[in-house]
């Protein structure tokens, strides 16, 4: 079974990372897509971490994680 989560990395004022992280995004999405939304993010002021809001995006990635159950 296969896990996937997009993680958008941003920064704050303070210049710390500030990570959204998301599950199971569409396998379609494309980085035009995901730096509007980023940059949507920024725009609407939509979070405040310890280190003030967030001012500027620093990347994203979509990590898939591949987990075998085993028996026992």
């Amino acid at each position: 079974m296969n896990k996937t989560k997009l993680e958008l990395e941003f920064k704050d004022e303070a210049g710390k990372k500030f990570i959204l992280s998301l599950d199971e995004p569409r396998d379609d999405l494309t980085e035009i897509e995901v730096k509007a939304a980023m940059d949507n993010i920024l725009a609407q002021n939509a979070f405040f971490t310890n280190g003030g809001n967030i001012v500027a995006t620093a990347g994203a990635r979509v990590i898939t994680t591949t987990i075998k159950e085993l028996k026992i």
